[in-house]
C-alpha cells in the first residue's frame, strides 16, 4: 500500500519478472539506487518484489518501471474492468479517472462514459480491487467487476424501468404547467386554459414532487460532487432549478391574500429545466 515515509518521500512495491538468481536481484537493486530521486531500493529474489523509496518530485513509478525494463527484466501489472454506475456527464468520468490515477499503485485508469466502464492497470502488491471500488464509492459512484456484469446489467435494467416511471410521472405533473403557458405566446393565445392551471398553489403542488422526488437524484449527485471538491452538470441543474423553484415559492407566498386565479405562471420556469 501507499506509505508516506517522510515528507516528499514515497514507498512503492513492484512485482518483478525475469529474475533467475540472486545476482539478477542485485543488478536491479544497484540500477535503481543509481537513479536520481531514489532514496533506497531493495529487491527480494524469493518474493520477486522490489521495494523502492523515492522522491515523487524527482522520479515517478513509470520511470522506475522503465529502468527495470532497461535492465532486462519486467514488472507485473494487474488489470481490472469495472461497470460504473451513477455517471451523468463527461465531468463524472473525468472525476473518477482523476481520483483513481491519484492512488498509489495505479498505473493508469480510463473511464468510458458511453459504455459506463472503467479499465485500470495497477500493482496488486500495493493496492487491491476492494481499494479501487472503495475509492469509486467515495467519489459518489458505484463499481462492479465486469465478471459480475450480469448482475450489474439486471440492476441497470431495473434503474431504466424506474427512470421510465419517473419520466411518465414528471410528464403528467408537468403537463398542466406547460398548458398554462399557452397564453404567453400570440400564436397559441387562442388555446383555452383551465383557470385552476393558473392557480399558484396548484402549480406548487405539481412542481414540488417533480423538483424534490423525481429530481432528487440531481441533489444527491450534486452533493457528492461538491463533497469531493468538484462540480458537474448535476450541480448546475440543482442550482438552476432550485433558484427558479424557490423564487417562484417566494412569489407564491407573497400572493397570500390576493386573487390567485389568472396570476402569472411561476413554477413553469423550474420544472422544464429538469
Amino acid at each position: 500500500m501507499h506509505q508516506l515515509v517522510k515528507p516528499a518521500e514515497q514507498l512503492d512495491t513492484l512485482r518483478i519478472t525475469g529474475m533467475s538468481c540472486a545476482a539478477c536481484a542485485a543488478r536491479i537493486e544497484k540500477g535503481l539506487n543509481k537513479m536520481d530521486g531514489v532514496r533506497q531500493a531493495s529487491v527480494n529474489f524469493t518474493l520477486e518484489q522490489a521495494t523502492v523509496s523515492y522522491d515523487p518530485g524527482q522520479v515517478n513509478g513509470s520511470q522506475i518501471e522503465k529502468k527495470i525494463e532497461s535492465l532486462g527484466f519486467g514488472t507485473v501489472r494487474d488489470t481490472v474492468d469495472f461497470q460504473i454506475g451513477g455517471m451523468t456527464c463527461a465531468a463524472c468520468a473525468a472525476r473518477i479517472e482523476k481520483g483513481l490515477n491519484k492512488l498509489s499503485g495505479v498505473s493508469s485508469a480510463s473511464v468510458n462514459l458511453t459504455l459506463e466502464t472503467a479499465h485500470i492497470e495497477y500493482s496488486g502488491a500495493q493496492i487491491g480491487v476492494s481499494d479501487l471500488i472503495k475509492k469509486v464509492n467515495q467519489l459518489g459512484f458505484t463499481a462492479a467487476l465486469v465478471d459480475e456484469k450480469e448482475s450489474a446489467g439486471e440492476d441497470r435494467d431495473q434503474q431504466i424501468r424506474t427512470d421510465k416511471i419517473k419520466l411518465i410521472c414528471a410528464a403528467l405533473l408537468s403537463f398542466p404547467l406547460f398548458w398554462s403557458m399557452v397564453g404567453y405566446f400570440s400564436f397559441t393565445s387562442w388555446i383555452w386554459s383551465p383557470a385552476i392551471f393558473m392557480n399558484p398553489w396548484f402549480q406548487l403542488a405539481l412542481a414540488t414532487p417533480v423538483q424534490f422526488i423525481i429530481g432528487g437524484k440531481f441533489y444527491v449527485h450534486a452533493y457528492k460532487a461538491l463533497r469531493n471538491k468538484s462540480a458537474n452538470m448535476d450541480v448546475l441543474i440543482a442550482l438552476g432549478t432550485s433558484a427558479a423553484y424557490f423564487y417562484s415559492l417566494y412569489l407564491t407566498l407573497q400572493s397570500i391574500g390576493q386573487p390567485v386565479h389568472h396570476s402569472l405562471n411561476r413554477f413553469s420556469v423550474a420544472v422544464p429545466q429538469l
